[in-house]
């Protein structure tokens, strides 16, 4: 065992070299797939909050169930207090 260590072992560098392959490799591999659950997360089709209330209010609208100064001041409420 000893003599695995010794300058000039060609199998010593051979190892390192595999075993830096396979790290990288490996953290690739988590790279990858943390990237596409990220990507998949960010892809939801589902809307979120505040647009499920600003698309009812406007289907609302549409429906004829409130005007369009109702419509404009719910939405402008939707959106919060102006930003000064």
């Amino acid at each position: 065992m000893g003599e695995f260590f010794t300058p000039g072992n060609q199998a010593l560098g051979i190892t390192i070299a595999v075993g830096f392959i396979v790290l990288l490799a490996g953290i690739g591999t988590v790279l990858w797939f943390t990237l596409i659950k990220a990507r998949n997360k960010a892809a939801s089709t589902e809307p979120s909050t505040p647009n499920k209330a600003a698309e009812a209010l406007r289907q609302s609208y549409v429906n004829g169930e409130i005007s369009k100064e109702e419509y404009d001041e719910q939405l402008r409420n939707l959106k919060g207090p102006p930003e000064n």
